[in-house]
């Protein structure tokens, strides 16, 4: 039998699905932030990361010198399919696997809200601009 670190692009570890499961309850979370909350040591947790980032699970995504990890798998369904196939846990306390695609749902939803949000107030006031700098022009083009 394969230790497991051979088996990491395969397999989630234990330690992978704290991370998921604390992420799934904490979307905001930065790295320090989960790291501490889980109280796992620096290199351990690292390379649970690794293992989520290599399931394709996780994404890093840098922003104002914290990273922050980006859930990568959507849909109820999919999530609990990918999870099983991963041999996700249940055992653990807060690992029914529903409750943890509902979460990852209502987070990308969340997300998409947000970003639907900044664009609608970006086009807003590029839209201003453009309206000011159009009475603007009209104004000197009709004196």
């Amino acid at each position: 039998m394969a230790p497991v670190y051979r088996e990491r692009g395969q397999r989630l570890t234990p330690g992978g699905q704290a991370i998921l499961c604390h992420l799934a309850d904490h979307p905001l979370d930065f790295r320090k932030e989960i790291r501490h909350a889980l109280r796992m040591p620096n290199g351990t947790f690292q390379y649970h990361l690794q293992a989520l980032e290599e399931c394709g699970l996780l994404r890093p995504v840098r922003y104002r010198g914290k990273t922050y990890y980006r859930l990568l798998i959507r849909g109820a369904p999919r999530v609990a399919m990918f999870l099983e196939r991963l041999g996700w846990d249940e055992k653990q306390p807060g690992a029914s696997l529903a409750q943890l695609g509902e979460k990852i749902d209502e987070i990308h939803l969340a997300a998409d809200r947000a970003i639907l949000t900044l664009a609608a107030r970006e086009s807003a006031s590029q839209l201003t601009g453009m309206r000011e700098h159009y009475l603007a022009l009209k104004s000197l083009l009709v004196l």
